[in-house]
């Protein structure tokens, strides 16, 4: 019965997510309540109509955070076991200690409305983007962008052996962009993301959640989560919020999280939010077993009944 959690981060939202879920589970509403009196605003609007804010990361955060949650809390209501280990990738980090019970729901959403804050005013007015590298090592692609000698262009996020996230001027993401393809690259895809996160524009935001995370006081996690900064799991609360505030400013390591999940040898992996990105990335990382994505209703119907006590 052993598993492990995925809880996926920003590019993972879509218009409409978990439609279903809110029809069926009194849990999805309830969260998005507490989060709309927190807020001042009306969110709902923004999951269920075309409204761009999806994709503005002060919105982002918030609403991929409390779906992955409210999965949770239905998964914890019907008695469902916990996970062997989990694995957040970037603001998925947040979502798996809010689960795990390292933040009760009041604190993560101060914490994440303080992160996407601040993660929008280190940006400023710098035009910026993100892009998916598809078919090339990550090593050939970081000595392209050294080569370049740009004002600001980054590998930000360590994918899968063949897929990389880049990050830097629009101007400069573009002009690398057939550089990149004359290389070996297959795609370079424009992500829907509006800050370039964990890049080194990130570094006044890393100090300043730091400030923050000084005024909550984390509870020990109910279960392992591999941390981004460093692919390890970590042993102090200290250690998990200055891990929280450094992975905004620093590169995602996910090969080598997912190479700390194989040595669980688990055979069921669920990604805990919608879409199935961290999927389609743990079997790019030779990650073995079966994957299942609980923003298929049918499929969290029928877990829960085979897990549930």
């Amino acid at each position: 019965m052993a598993f492990s959690f995925l809880f996926p981060g920003q590019g993972s939202q879509y218009t409409g997510m978990f439609k279903e879920h809110f029809e069926e589970f009194d849990e999805f509403q309830e969260n998005l309540s507490l989060a709309e009196e927190f807020y001042k605003e009306e969110l709902k609007n923004i999951i269920f109509q075309e409204d761009p804010r999806l994709n503005d990361t002060y919105y982002t955060q918030p609403l991929l955070m409390l779906m992955s949650y409210s999965l949770f809390q239905v998964w914890k209501k019907h008695n469902c076991p916990l996970p062997k280990v989990a694995a957040g990738h970037s603001l998925g980090e947040v979502s798996a200690f809010l689960c795990a019970g390292g933040f009760n729901l009041k604190d993560a959403l101060r914490f994440i409305k303080f992160r996407a804050t601040f993660m929008v005013e280190s940006k400023g007015d710098t035009k910026t983007k993100m892009s998916a590298v598809l078919g090339l090592d990550g090593e050939s692609i970081k000595k392209i962008l050294t080569d370049r000698k740009a004002k600001f262009l980054e590998a930000v996020n360590m994918n899968s052996p063949l897929q990389t996230v880049i990050a830097g001027n629009t101007d400069e993401i573009e002009s690398v962009k057939n550089k990149l393809k004359e290389k070996g690259a297959k795609k370079v895809v424009d992500l829907s993301v509006s800050v370039p996160s964990h890049s080194s524009l990130m570094g006044i935001a890393t100090t300043k959640l730091k400030l923050v995370l000084d005024e909550i006081k984390l509870g020990k996690p109910d279960f392992p989560v591999i941390q981004n900064l460093h692919a390890k799991i970590p042993l102090t609360a200290k250690e998990i919020c200055n891990n929280l505030a450094e992975q905004i400013s620093n590169p995602v390591q996910w090969v080598s999280s997912m190479n700390r999940l194989k040595k669980y040898g688990l055979e069921e992996h669920y990604e805990i939010g919608p879409s199935k990105v961290l999927s389609g990335l743990a079997k790019q990382n030779r990650i073995k077993g079966s994957f299942s994505s609980l923003d298929n209703i049918d499929t969290f119907k029928e877990l829960l009944s085979r897990y549930g006590k």
